[in-house]
């Protein structure tokens, strides 16, 4: 047999609602053979597939900030700082200016000692705040009142909360355990943080993305694990050989799969699928070393292959390489952001490096502005 790093499989029984480039739709699973090494290169600007939207972040003295954006909705967008001193800044989405800061860090009941990720509802004009320290989600509104908490999960500790729908939160478990042999996600109500929904991917053995030296942590990998793409949510879990999708009716149905499985590999080598497109999957290659060393690699659905790749924003004349760090579940329409940082953007339009928009955004900056937020949507 040849050594093909990636097979379609189809499966026949799945291809109802097929759509040209929607591999989420017709039950295709990509298979990828981590080991091997060596890919074809493939460069790619972000403009060509992605709708690009900049926001200008108000910089007046009471809203200045880090800009690490942790949710969006269609009229705000909420950050906070990387220091994690408490303030969460809600921003016009569409001007930039500043509505509002809150700050509810402390100790006490109606406080967080963390905003580890945020969930904004618009809808109900709430804010759902998971501290991981205390292991509960604060429930906010827009103005910073406390309104209620959840803190029923005793034997586990929620890692992430993403808006599943106008009534409900999707979480990922995180258990100590490690002879649970399975990693759990849950549907939550978001009045009362009852369990509505449960799914779990079940492995042999637990997998860490840590180096330690005796009780001394060397390095650690952050991931996610759960993603958005379309109407369906993506789970993955290190010590699982498979991806799966699971979908508005529930069904949980592989997407990738990896071989050889991880259970046999030392060192391990894992795959992370970062941000879902119609026609490509950026996946992320990590091999289990002192530095975790990383591949970028993106599956082209419609030339059916594997490429490492480089991307580029074309709204830079010297071709701008892009960093897919800041991703994360933002809304139903945009897949991932890039917090770009004034004076990098002072320095490209001082060198002639900008042109369109961008360009215009940046003669209105200096050195000391917060960051411009790039909010990047699927084109298609």
């Amino acid at each position: 047999m040849k050594n093909i790093h990636i097979i379609w499989i189809v499966l026949s029984l799945m291809m109802i609602g097929c759509k040209k480039n929607v591999s989420l739709e017709n039950g295709d699973v990509i298979m990828i053979d981590v080991a091997k090494d060596g890919y074809s290169q493939k460069e790619i600007i972000l403009q060509d597939f992605m709708d690009v939207e900049y926001i200008a972040l108000d910089s007046s003295d009471d809203f200045l900030c880090q800009g690490q954006v942790l949710a969006v909705g269609a009229k705000i967008i909420v950050v906070r700082n990387d220091i994690q001193d408490g303030d969460i800044y809600l921003f016009d989405r569409k001007k930039g200016t500043g509505i509002r800061k809150i700050n509810r860090k402390g100790n006490g009941n109606e406080e967080y000692t963390i905003a580890y990720n945020v969930v904004l509802d618009e809808d109900n004009e709430e804010l759902f705040v998971n501290d991981v320290m205390q292991n509960k989600i604060i429930v906010y509104d827009l103005s910073g009142n406390y309104k209620r908490h959840f803190s029923r999960y005793e034997k586990a500790r929620i890692n992430q909360i993403y808006n599943f729908d106008k009534e409900k939160l999707i979480c990922k478990i995180e258990d100590d355990n490690v002879t649970l042999g399975k990693s759990t996600f849950i549907v939550i109500s978001k009045q009362t943080g009852e369990v509505v929904i449960e799914t779990s991917i079940s492995y042999k053995e637990k997998k860490m993305m840590k180096i330690a030296d005796g009780g001394n942590l060397l390095m650690f990998y952050s991931y996610p694990s759960i993603l958005h793409f379309q109407n369906h949510w993506i789970f993955s879990e290190v010590s699982s050989d498979t991806v799966f999708k699971f979908s508005p009716e529930h069904d949980r149905v592989p997407v990738i799969i990896k071989r050889p499985s991880i259970q046999s590999m030392l060192p391990e080598v894992f795959l992370f699928p970062k941000i879902f497109t119609n026609r490509y999957c950026f996946i992320e290659k990590v091999k289990k070393e002192t530095k975790f060393s990383t591949v970028n690699l993106i599956y082209d659905r419609k030339e059916n292959e594997l490429y490492e790749y480089v991307l580029y924003n074309g709204d830079y004349s010297n071709a701008r390489k892009i960093n897919m760090a800041d991703i994360g579940i933002l809304n139903d329409e945009v897949i991932f952001y890039q917090r770009i940082e004034a004076y990098e953007l002072v320095d490209a339009r001082n060198n002639g490096n900008l042109k369109g928009v961008l360009r215009n955004i940046a003669v209105g900056l200096n050195e000391e502005s917060n960051p411009i937020i790039m909010l990047v949507k699927d084109k298609y």
